[in-house]
């Protein structure tokens, strides 16, 4: 099982074990303000729980899927990042803890995902939906290099798309470190 590592990160994939943190970090509103179809409303712990068992399963079923954020300072799950599957294409999503916003975290593990789906997993290319109003997320998919495409419905909701290729996309030799298991 590969793991990625950043200065700052490691990323690993989600085992059965993280069902609380995970839980707990999708119960927040304040992390839930752009996502879901019902923006701000936090899902269920059964949607939460069956969420987790998705994300685990879909390594399985298609070869990608979220990841878990851990701090390397603390040894703390502190969110999520990686891809799911959206109309064939693998799209890129980001979550972290509030007491993470601000440092520089979701681009450093988003630029992580990037390198690895291009590299690793052999996309050609990746796309990321973010709410127009969250200006944080407009700013991590500006700073990874992806391209803004327009605005988009995604699951009923209008979104900013983004777009990268792996022929467009640039990473420095600082943005991880791959860890063979």
């Amino acid at each position: 099982m590969d793991e990625i590592e950043t200065e700052r990160l490691r990323l690993r994939r989600f085992t059965p074990d993280d069902l609380e943190v995970f839980c707990s970090i999708l119960a927040d509103p304040d992390v839930m303000r752009y996502l879901g179809v019902e923006a701000g409303k936090p899902p269920s712990r059964a949607e939460s729980e069956a969420l987790l068992y998705n994300a685990i399963d879909s390594w399985t079923t298609h070869g990608f899927s979220r990841l878990a954020i851990v701090d390397k300072s603390r040894m703390k799950v502190i969110g999520l990042c990686g891809w799911r599957r959206f109309e064939g294409t693998p799209e890129l999503i980001y979550i972290l803890t509030m007491e993470y916003w601000g440092l520089g975290l979701a681009t450093e593990a988003a630029k992580a995902c990037l390198r690895y789906g291009f590299e690793q997993l052999q996309f050609d290319r990746i796309i990321a939906f973010t709410r127009i109003e969250n200006r944080a997320s407009l700013r991590v998919l500006q700073k990874i290099g992806m391209t803004y495409e327009g605005v988009v419905s995604h699951t009923g909701v209008e979104v900013a798309g983004y777009a990268i290729t792996k022929e467009d996309f640039f990473p420095d030799d600082s943005t991880y470190i791959l860890h063979r298991g």
